[in-house]
């Protein structure tokens, strides 16, 4: 038995179940009352306290998205022995059970004998797991160079078997190595594997067939040159702007609750993007019916894309990487996944890089009603005040996010505006609305 404690008793940590065989023993650490001694998703609940007072000597695995608090809190303790979920590839955090990673990398490795993993994690000892129990071998792990010898050792005693090495060199006849981290891109510049095929097999989003959707490849670069509105729906966006995108026929990129203020304006916009899986069923008498002429919805609701859809529907892939500590990825081919970034704006600046648009303007990003429990202004996009936990409640995240869009549109000749009136988000530069007509 493979022992793992997981912090947080919720959609995020019950995900990770969704990769664990059952020869996992996972217990469950968290903060809610309610659910302390008791059970959660028929696995054992214990509380933040008892872990640290009797179980502090197993791995934890960190599985929400307040990540930076419970490490200042384990290393406050001295434990080091700790996983990141954000460590863990995307497929760890989808809201739906897939087993379309596993099945790709089981598959790719089928017929390969000179390799070895690079990087030793939680994601590359569930891969030895996999490997061992289809092909019977474990496969050589290399050890990152700026993984502790301490917890290599805690490691090595309480995951067994696994095959570690110091670097490529001890491995004879290699010939590829698959990279189980987040900083392929990185690695992949390095002198210490210039002479290795290196292979990404954290992120293989691109190489999987079912993320892929070849009806929106007609999209690509379909503005080549051209600017858009993303129109998102913060307290600050006005009816009269609208009818001012409307009059000089802009071309518009909108979300979620939008359709709220269609009773105060002619404008629709020409594309609306779903990022959120939530969003199935809180919208999901008007997702057929919204008067959209392309509407791009994720890929993360079985039972509705169980269904027929008419031809303006599409369904894109969602990939999942929560990031606190570093720039999300910003996806260079919609058809085939979109990083989600902890915000749909993010997901519309990719669909928008994609189109081939030159210029892209946001409007009603107000990036401030984080800041407070409840915000009175946001009522006229939701029924009742909007609560900061489904907000940009995660600041850092959506920050990151932001700086990864200007990052790639710097990079690839694509000037992005806030063209918000007031809010908080100064990472682009600011455009005054009025002065664009």
């Amino acid at each position: 038995m493979k022992k793992l404690y997981i912090w947080g008793a919720g959609d995020i940590g019950r995900r990770v179940l969704n990769h664990l065989d059952n020869d996992w023993e996972i217990v469950f650490v968290d903060s809610k009352k309610w659910l302390t001694d008791g059970q959660y998703y028929k696995k054992k609940v214990i509380s933040v306290d008892e872990y640290l007072q009797n179980h502090s000597h197993e791995f934890i695995l960190i599985a929400h998205l307040y990540e930076i608090e419970s490490i200042k809190i384990l290393q406050g303790k001295n434990i080091t022995h700790y996983f990141i979920h954000g460590d863990l590839p995307g497929e760890f955090k989808e809201p739906c059970i897939r087993d379309d990673l596993k099945e790709y990398v089981i598959s790719y490795l089928k017929d390969r004998k000179d390799y070895a993993l690079y990087g030793l994690n939680l994601y590359s000892i569930i891969l030895d797991d996999w490997i061992y129990k289809k092909y019977g071998y474990h496969p050589y792990i290399i050890k990152q160079d700026d993984i502790s010898e301490e917890l290599v050792d805690r490691i090595k005693q309480q995951y067994g078997n696994l095959k570690l090495v110091n670097d490529a060199e001890a491995v004879d006849g290699l010939d590829e190595i698959c990279v189980c981290l987040h900083n392929y891109e990185e690695l992949k510049k390095t002198e210490e594997f210039l002479k290795y095929q290196l292979t990404d097999i954290y992120d293989c989003s691109d190489r999987i067939k079912s993320y892929h959707n070849p009806a929106i490849a007609k999209f690509c670069n379909l503005h080549e040159g051209k600017r858009c509105f993303i129109v998102a729906t913060g307290p600050s966006l006005k009816a009269n702007d609208l009818d001012v995108l409307k009059e000089h026929h802009e071309i518009c990129i909108s979300m979620n609750n939008i359709y709220r203020v269609f009773d105060q304006t002619e404008w629709r916009p020409d594309y609306y993007v779903m990022s959120d899986y939530r969003g199935f069923d809180e919208y999901k008498d008007l997702l057929d019916t919204l008067p959209v002429k392309g509407k791009f919805l994720t890929d993360t609701s079985e039972v509705f894309w169980s269904s027929f859809h008419e031809n303006n529907v599409f369904r894109y892939h969602q990939h999942y990487e929560y990031c606190s500590d570093r720039l999300p990825k910003f996806s260079d081919d919609f058809s085939a996944r979109s990083y989600i970034g902890t915000t749909v704006t993010y997901t519309c600046m990719q669909l928008a890089a994609y189109m081939g648009f030159r210029e892209i303007y946001l409007l009603g990003v107000d990036f401030s009603y984080g800041d407070s429990q409840k915000n009175i202004g946001y009522t006229h996009f939701y029924k009742s005040d909007k609560p900061e936990e489904n907000g940009v409640g995660y600041v850092n995240h959506v920050t990151l996010a932001y700086e990864s869009a200007k990052k790639y549109a710097d990079l690839h000749g694509i000037r992005i505006y806030n063209a918000t009136r007031g809010g908080k988000l100064e990472i682009f530069n600011r455009a005054d609305f009025d002065s664009l007509f």
